[in-house]
């Protein structure tokens, strides 16, 4: 979309026209002013945006050199389009054939939920985006305070056909603090709705078990079936989630199941649920739920539920 925006942009250039205009329907620069130099150099000045085909820029300034075949945009920049990135950066430097391009200072936001930092940002033109010296999070960020957790890379490129991120030396911290370190990683798009991946870490603390973090790991396992794999790593426990999940043509289950292991503890500990509902002949509905775990505190220590009795039910039952 960015692409097809400065395309429509160059289509404004050889018209050389010094006010606020419309490119013959496909694209529109609003400008506090534009003039023509006698270099055949055109600025737009001062709350500058442009619009087409549901993607908007604005920036402080956008300059176009015919001679030099450059086009060159100040900021502070903002890119949006239809699809959900955003971008912002402090200055741009594009070439009018769309072959390349350059944002100094940048960020691109994923989807309103993924914010890649990074000192530059080049376009390929091929739907290939690569981020150097990047930190990626979801958390908000505030000023220089580090963000509850990140992961910073090298090198960072952003597949959009593909709809993935693939991350060289890529450190992940939490409050800006080192935990572990990894040479390639690979995460999905989050416009991606269904792809194997590391999914979004999760921080958690209690008195039970310490301070400890979550790392869920999506496992696509068809059209129809899934797998996530959730560590947890505590001060003072260890926890293996499994959750699975699958549809069928007349119903739908899903199995929950965590095996525990809590410093001072009487080891294994384990819960398991499990729920489903199906349709079947006769207008006749299935339902049913299974909950068991290995004692009494399991569901309070982990955060799981705060019911003080398990309920476990099979129901058959028709309405008409």
């Amino acid at each position: 979309m960015i692409r097809r925006l400065l395309a429509a942009l160059m289509g404004l250039m050889p018209a050389m026209t010094p006010l606020p205009l419309a490119a013959q329907g496909l694209a529109q620069l609003v400008a506090d002013s534009v003039t023509v130099t006698a270099q055949e150099v055109l600025v737009a000045r001062g709350n500058v945006e442009a619009f087409y085909d549901g993607t908007r820029l604005s920036a402080s300034a956008i300059t176009y050199d015919r001679a030099a075949d450059r086009l060159s945009v100040t900021g502070p920049i903002l890119i949006t389009t239809p699809e959900g990135e955003v971008f912002t950066a402090e200055a741009a430097e594009i070439d009018p054939r769309l072959e390349a391009g350059l944002l100094r200072g940048a960020r691109l936001v994923l989807d309103r939920q993924l914010q890649v930092s990074a000192a530059r940002i080049d376009r390929t033109g091929t739907g290939l985006t690569a981020l150097t010296r990047t930190a990626a999070t979801s958390c908000r960020v505030c000023g220089t305070e580090a963000p509850l957790w990140e992961i910073r890379a090298a090198r960072v490129v952003h597949d959009e056909i593909g709809q993935q991120l693939y991350f060289d030396d890529a450190t992940f911290r939490v409050a800006g603090v080192p935990v572990f370190w990894l040479p390639r990683m690979r995460l999905p798009d989050p416009t991606l709705e269904r792809a194997s991946g590391l999914l979004v870490p999760q921080l958690f603390s209690s008195d039970a078990l310490g301070f400890g973090l979550k790392l869920p790991y999506f496992i696509r396992l068809g059209g129809r079936r899934d797998l996530t794999v959730t560590p947890w790593i505590a001060t003072g426990a260890r926890n293996l989630e499994l959750r699975y999940r699958q549809a069928f043509r007349s119903g739908w289950t899903q199995i929950e199941t965590h095996l525990a292991e809590d410093d001072g503890a009487v080891s294994p500990r384990y819960a398991l649920f499990a729920e489903g509902a199906f349709a079947l002949p006769r207008d006749i509905r299935l339902e049913f739920d299974l909950e068991a775990v290995s004692d009494e505190a399991f569901l309070l220590d982990y955060d799981l539920s705060d019911q003080d009795r398990l309920d476990s039910s099979l129901r058959a039952y028709r309405l008409r």
